[in-house]
């Protein structure tokens, strides 16, 4: 009871001494700590507490320290200020379970260790070439879903990401890292591995961790990895992997927990049965090929006639399309013609009414109006060509309000019809410009897809052939 009492005192005193706070004013606070004795070069400290990034750290004797050793407390972010203050001398950082969502590097740092955080966001200012030294870098159990920012720790040896939220992969990313040596990258969500590099080379990997990620396929024919000893691949959705053959130092490979093809697992397990190649694992309840216990399923191959008819089917629907093509195009140049030749007719028709305007001249009026009646007469008698004539050679015209109001509300109805149907024509046009692109698009994709399937022909074809070769040497020995 007494050493539980002392022990209490002690851990109370300690968290004291290690944690001090100090606002400077409301608008900028400082956080400082002094660190706790654990040794010439580290400084240790039980609970930090850094809830806002934009708070100031303070570390009360950390001159002489290259070691830093956080157990707990709760930091929302190391921001890059922190890391050029500081940060800025250390060489091994280590950081508990503090809730971090954001973590700061300084070039002089070569161990860091932050796991089981929730860190999405790493702080890599740019340096010099080669300035950054970090060698052993621990972020597993974190919430990272990209590593490019990791480029320039081109002096790292051992990188653990598991259990991140990683879904794919460029494995540029490490290329210039010639001094890598093992790479964790299990149970994260990596559907795809690549390389946008044409080479790549990582002339120093040893260990490469891949199991419990949702692989389909693995190629390894463009990697140079002479000194690959150990490759984890369990626990994927795995068909096939290529490459294999160019990994000449390997020795043990997990491949449990895949969906294997039986034929590309027999030529798999051929190959590391002449490398010698353990397989480290192996599924439950299943008898497996070539001495093995990993599961695999028969995949049936279609014959050459059938793959043959396939492929008349792709002409056929080749040549179907093209005269699809051709009637939509045929269609829509239709379309056009119509509109321009309607908005032709809506134009004759403006101009033709313009013209039909009869103006009317008033005459001197007479005293008993017989003139007037008489000239009405003769003018009634006259056909509708020289009264429009005649009309047309009056010094002064004059037209009723309402004449001219109508002849203005068909003007401004044609000028309306006009704008609509050009605003119509230029929208078709429009239309079949982006028709005309998709049916480019879609021709491509068309062609891609018969090519892809000339060479799957080739392919199987070829497996057909170098199959009835295997059994022929099987039925002669």
């Amino acid at each position: 009871m007494l050493l539980r009492y002392h022990i209490t005192v002690a851990l109370g005193l300690l968290a004291w001494y290690a944690g001090v706070v100090f606002a400077a004013s409301q608008s900028e606070v400082e956080i400082v700590y002094k660190c706790a004795t654990a040794g010439p070069k580290t400084c240790f400290l039980n609970i930090v507490k850094l809830e806002d990034a934009n708070h100031k750290l303070k570390l009360v004797d950390i001159e002489d320290k290259t070691i830093l050793n956080i157990k707990g407390g709760s930091i929302v972010a190391m921001q890059p200020q922190h890391c050029s203050s500081v940060f800025a001398k250390l060489e091994k950082v280590s950081i508990g379970r503090v809730g971090l969502k954001e973590l700061c590097f300084a070039p002089s740092f070569v161990y860091v260790s932050a796991e089981h955080n929730r860190i999405r966001t790493l702080h890599v200012p740019e340096a010099a070439p080669a300035a950054y030294r970090v060698e052993v870098l621990r972020l597993n159990d974190n919430q990272l879903e990209s590593v490019e920012s990791m480029r320039a720790f081109v002096a790292l040896k051992e990188l653990h990401l598991e259990r991140n939220a990683l879904s794919t992969l460029d494995m540029a990313c490490f290329a210039e890292m010639p001094k890598l040596e093992k790479l964790y990258l299990a149970y994260n969500r990596l559907n795809v591995i690549a390389s946008t590099v044409s080479e790549l080379s990582l002339p120093a990997l040893s260990v490469l961790a891949l199991q419990n990620n949702t692989l389909t396929v693995f190629d390894l024919r463009t990697w140079s990895l002479p000194n690959l000893e150990l490759l984890e691949l369990s626990a994927n959705n795995l068909t096939k992997v290529s490459g294999l053959d160019n990994v000449q130092a390997l020795s043990d490979i997990s491949l449990a927990g895949n969906r294997w093809q039986c034929q590309e697992l027999d030529q798999m397990l051929e190959q590391l049965e002449k490398n010698d190649v353990t397989v480290k694992d192996g599924d439950v309840n299943c008898g497996g090929i070539r001495n093995s216990s990993i599961c695999c399923k028969h995949v049936e191959q279609p014959m050459e006639e059938t793959l043959q008819t396939n492929l008349a089917k792709f002409d056929t629907l080749q040549e179907r399309y093209g005269e699809m093509e051709a009637r939509f195009n045929e269609t829509v140049q239709k379309t056009i013609r119509d509109f321009e030749a309607k908005i032709r007719r809506l134009k004759e028709s403006y101009e033709k009414r313009n013209e039909e305007v009869v103006p009317v001249t008033p005459k001197p009026e007479t005293m008993d109006g017989e003139n007037d009646e008489e000239e009405q007469s003769t003018t009634a008698e006259m056909p509708a060509a020289e009264r429009v004539e005649k009309a047309a050679q009056c010094d002064e015209c004059v037209c009723s309000k309402e004449s001219i109001d109508k002849v203005e509300s068909k003007l401004a109805e044609l000028e309306q019809k006009l704008v609509d149907n050009n605003a119509l024509l230029k929208g078709l046009k429009d239309n079949q410009v982006q028709f005309s692109y998709m049916t480019v698009v879609a021709k491509h994709e068309f062609r891609t897809a018969v090519k892809r399937g000339e060479y799957k022909l080739k392919e199987l074809s070829s497996m057909l052939a170098m199959l009835r070769e295997h059994v022929k040497q099987k039925s002669t020995t």
